[in-house]
């Protein structure tokens, strides 16, 4: 029997003292096969080679050209976390500019279990379009956001539970 199979999204987002090698390594360690997918300015903030050897493959951060490339293994589970306040607006928007974002974009349009953990600071949280796409997001069905600006983003321990309940 294989492990289910979890669908991480990270982008141009970072956390304090948690890594996203440290996230993989917690899914994985709760049973999760987890696949990498970064949005460009995403490579810049983590280490995908680190990420790569945990995974046992490289993490996504371009369409393939169509007729190349192995598809990517269906998701049981999406985490998308840390979301940069760029990319959870154009989440929210349906934007899929990226191969990170379509690949969120199609998760949500097929109603995979997807948790949204979006990144930023008081005054990106503060601009008009952020509660607008939290609202948006939060009527999805079957997506959870994680998401309360008094305490920042959630503990990774946090985030694997949400993945392990995410409702169905």
């Amino acid at each position: 029997m294989h492990n289910p199979t979890l669908h991480l999204v990270l982008s141009g987002a970072t956390t304090a003292g948690e890594s996203a090698a440290d996230l993989v390594r917690m899914l994985s360690g709760d049973g999760w096969s987890v696949t990498a997918f970064s949005t460009p300015m995403g490579e810049r903030f983590h280490d995908l080679a680190e990420i790569a050897e945990i995974t046992g493959t490289e993490a996504a951060t371009e369409f393939r050209t169509p007729g190349t490339g192995q598809r990517v293994q269906p998701a049981d589970r999406v985490v998308a976390c840390p979301l940069s306040f760029n990319s959870t607006n154009k989440l929210a928007a349906g934007f899929a500019d990226t191969m990170a974002l379509a690949l969120l974009c199609e998760m949500i349009g097929l109603e995979v279990p997807t948790v949204v953990v979006p990144k930023g600071n008081t005054a990106l949280y503060n601009h008009p379009a952020f509660p607008r796409s939290l609202a948006v997001l939060r009527s999805v069905p079957a997506t959870t956001v994680l998401h309360d600006p008094d305490r920042g983003v959630p503990s990774w321990r946090e985030v694997v539970r949400a993945a392990r309940t995410a409702p169905t």
